[in-house]
């Protein structure tokens, strides 16, 4: 791949891939046919995701050492050509290995094989298979091979190494007579014409119920079903999906068309100079955001005409070429051009072309415009549809929240919204949109994380001193905990090189090499010291021979062991090849390669790596070694890789993410943030970030938390406060494991700056904390653990509970002796007893 996956990515590859070869396995053991599900809400990287389990089919995965499945044939099927087209396109820019042509194959009037070709992804939507097309018939002057016979012929004899990937699988139910028919004959073959059903079906969806039942719905035979499912809760913290949607609606007016038009303008404008100065500051290049107008169902040219009127008013410098269309016909003509005034005319752009359309500035749609349709530059939407069509709209705002560049922007909080203008809405309807997407639209899980109707930006308060802001900058807090992670001997390999790339350290990749290697070395002169390594490489290359013979006359037979047979160099190699398998990154061959350097022959060499791999533990060894080497690194460079670009931060930020364990980082925090302000919000003075109006900032407290901050606004020595977000880079995370053993963290909610008597600035954590609650165990022995490691740093690290009285008590986690007796709570009653022993008024 060209690019790292996020970690659920990486995880849905593993799992699909594991699921497919029991699918093969069982299939060639039983002849019971499979199918595999991938369940992923929109914006999860459905594509990417397929891209990399074909790739690692083909190819194999070198970083793990699993070797390719020879000969895999993969049918890609969809209703829509369009969406072919951008998938094949989309396929080719994340893949590394991937070539065009020989295995991204469009399946056209030039195709005409008795096979599919393997190791190859072939491309077709269903209308070439419909009745009467070309590709239906074989054995005539113009093809000799029929579409169904190159499928069934390719099912009979791949067999379990042949996948039909029905792609936006929920739709297999329906779009069309034609769709069913098709679908369940390309799967389930047909016994009276002697055609084959597909052993392996892979269906990819946003929901996952419909490709159930597609599935019930074909002929015989029966299949095995096997499902992978991206959880939306990871996707939304990926930052590959937008954080909120922001719907806008006219208060008073049931249809300001004009006066939400021009707004909807303005704010396209405002994301133009806010992605213009991100880009400035980071040395990228910048988005060029579109604004999507959702048009009537029964649009005139006149409507058009007088739209386009009203956006060059509004937008200075916006041309006619700017603005284009993704109709399917107009009057009459497919794909056709609209004239307007003065013999100008709003062009036809295909869905799949928009994003690369540098010229296109707004684009004009009926309904969804394609199902997989993918532009994360249109970041505003402006919909002339009713309420009644909210479905069209929740599905058309489903295709635009991916994120511009792939990834949250941590330094404008405000690039990370999508903008809706409703003209036609009234409250209620514009709250049934926010609610459709809170729950998941109908048709799509979508993978925002939420909607509102109101939002505040936020700006860093001029009030806060610059000690307090670089107090805040040098928090330690700690990344989330990969499912999969990644081999650290490939983290630390990947580190040194961005170091290196990044001109931080230019040594950092032989040094990274010597800490590998000179792991390795290091287990095998132990075993060498204690004779192991001798009888360890002797077992690993010799054969030992039995004799057995067998007396014809008595009918005995006595078996005698032989002597021992040197394996000869192919079997050796053999052997190393599946001992250097379990070695990533090629680590097994640089080792070789240096110890034949050195002296010993090349199969002595190879026999040491085969005896150092069936040690039990070598490998988590150097793994080991490898992931200190990576913190050490970390630490040394981390205020250098904060100065990078953002962009480049960003690759150092992704391979923290991929370790197993929690990794300690700093505050990413932003020159901008979003809050919310609303009736039941409150605005407080002295918070980091404040609306730059009134140098406030909105936000809603409960009574606990109301009470907190009263108090602690009340203190003279107060500087600055900081309300912790639940998620992202400038989240203050502290890990835990809880019985369960899931990986979850603790956000605690307010962190406040005081004046200290010596001067500086001290820093205190606040964290109400529910005796109550389920998790409030493990919360509060996360707290102490944390306090324990970073207590040096703060002032205090308060654990607040209600007592019996009604009032607020804490418990500060810096004193040693209230620590150490929270990390021994194992119940919610201890936690009663501990506040009862140690708790102070919260005053």
């Amino acid at each position: 791949m060209r690019y790292a996956l996020k970690d659920y990515q990486e995880s849905a590859v593993y799992d699909l891939l594991s699921a497919m070869e029991r699918a093969r396995d069982e299939y060639e053991a039983t002849d019971e046919y499979q199918a595999v599900c991938l369940t992923a809400p929109t914006g999860a990287g459905k594509t990417v995701i397929a891209t990399a389990v074909v790739e690692r089919l083909f190819h194999g995965d070198p970083e793990i050492g699993n070797p390719a499945v020879d000969g895999t044939t993969v049918l890609w099927v969809t209703d829509d050509p369009s969406l072919n087209v951008q998938t094949l396109r989309k396929m080719y820019a994340a893949s590394s290995r991937l070539d065009l042509g020989p295995q991204l194959v469009t399946i056209d009037g030039a195709f005409d094989a008795q096979l599919l070709p393997q190791n190859a992804v072939s491309f077709l939507n269903i209308q070439k298979l419909r009745r009467g097309s070309l590709y239906e018939r074989g054995g005539t002057d113009r093809r000799k091979w029929s579409l169904w016979d190159t499928i069934s012929n390719t099912a009979g004899r791949v067999g379990g190494r042949f996948v039909v990937v029905i792609d936006e699988a929920h739709r297999g139910t329906g779009n069309g007579s034609d769709r069913p028919t098709i679908i369940s004959r390309i799967i389930g073959g047909d016994q009276g014409k002697g055609r084959a059903a597909v052993p392996l079906v892979w269906g990819i969806t946003a929901t996952p119920e419909r490709f159930h039942q597609a599935m019930s719905a074909t002929r015989k035979p029966s299949r095995v079903q096997r499902a992978v499912a991206v959880d939306v809760v990871d996707v939304r913290a990926s930052g590959l999906v937008k954080d909120v949607i922001v719907l806008h609606n006219p208060q008073d007016s049931p249809a300001a068309d004009t006066a939400l038009t021009v707004e909807a303008v303005r704010t396209v404008r405002d994301y133009e100079a806010k992605w213009a100065a991100y880009a400035a500051a980071n040395d990228e290049a910048a988005p060029l955001p579109i604004l999507v107008i959702q048009v009537k169902a029964k649009v005139t040219a006149k409507d058009v005409s007088d739209l386009v009127a009203s956006l060059r008013d509004a937008w200075s410098g916006l041309t006619t070429d700017g603005i284009v269309h993704t109709f399917g016909d107009w009057d009459g003509v497919t794909h056709g051009h609209i004239p307007i005034n003065n013999g100008a005319a709003v062009r036809y752009v295909e869905p799949h072309a928009v994003q690369d359309d540098d010229r296109a500035r707004v684009v004009l749609c009926k309904e969804a415009i394609t199902t997989g349709w993918d532009c994360p530059r249109a970041e505003v939407l402006l919909s002339f549809r009713t309420a009644r069509d909210a479905t069209y709209i929740a599905q058309l705002l489903g295709r635009m929240v991916r994120t511009p560049l792939a990834r949250r922007i941590d330094g404008d909080e405000t690039l990370n919204t999508v903008a809706v203008f409703l003209p036609h809405f009234d409250a209620t309807q514009v709250n049934a949109v926010a609610s459709a997407f809170q729950d998941g639209a109908p048709s799509e899980d979508i993978g925002v994380s939420d909607t509102t109707t109101e939002l505040a930006t936020c700006l860093k308060n001029p009030e806060i001193a610059e000690e307090v802001w670089q107090a805040a900058a040098d928090l330690p807090t700690y990344t989330r905990p990969a499912h999969r992670s990644r081999s650290d001997i490939t983290r630390l390999r990947k580190l040194a090189h961005l170091l290196a790339y990044d001109g931080i350290d230019e040594d950092a990749p032989a040094q990274a090499n010597e800490v590998i290697l000179g792991a390795m070395s290091s287990r095998i002169e132990a075993l060498r010291a204690t004779g192991e390594l001798e009888r360890a490489v002797r077992a690993a290359t010799t054969v030992r021979m039995v004799s057995t013979a067998h007396n014809l006359v008595t009918g005995h037979s006595k078996a005698t062991e032989g002597r021992a047979v040197r394996l000869d160099p192919r079997g050796i190699d053999r052997e190393y090849r599946k001992a250097a398998r379990l070695w990533p990154d090629q680590t097994a061959d640089e080792y070789l390669a240096r110890r034949h350097k050195d002296g010993p022959d090349l199969a002595s060499a190879k026999g040491e790596i085969i005896a150092l791999t069936k040690g039990p533990d070598a490998l988590v060894a150097v793994e080991a070694a490898a992931a200190t080497y990576v913190r050490e690194l970390d630490r040394k460079y981390r205020r250098r890789v904060d100065t990078l670009p953002a962009a480049r931060r960003a690759e150092y930020d992704e391979l923290r993410e991929q370790s197993a364990s929690a990794e300690e980082t700093r505050l990413i925090l932003p020159e901008a943030v979003t809050a919310r302000p609303s009736e039941k919000a409150s605005s407080d003075p002295l918070h980091l970030y404040a609306v730059e109006a009134d140098r406030l900032y909105p936000h809603v407290a409960n009574g606990w938390e109301r009470e907190i901050l009263d108090t602690e606004l009340a203190e003279p020595t107060l500087l600055g406060w900081y309300r912790n977000p639940t998620g992202g880079r400038r989240a203050l995370r502290i890990p835990y494991t809880d019985g369960s053993d899931h990986r979850q963290a603790v956000y605690p909610d307010f962190v406040f700056f005081h004046r200290n008597p010596d001067g500086g600035v001290s820093i205190s954590i606040v964290d109400p904390h529910g005796t109550h609650l389920a998790d409030g165990v493990d919360k509060l022995r996360a707290l102490a653990a944390y306090a324990a490691e970073h207590g040096q740093r703060y002032a205090r690290i308060d654990a607040v509970a209600r007592g019996e009285d009604g009032r607020l008590s804490r418990l500060n986690l810096c004193r040693a002796d209230q620590r150490e007796a929270a990390l021994e709570v194992e119940q919610t009653e201890d936690i009663d007893a501990l506040f009862r022993r140690f708790g102070s008024l919260y005053s």
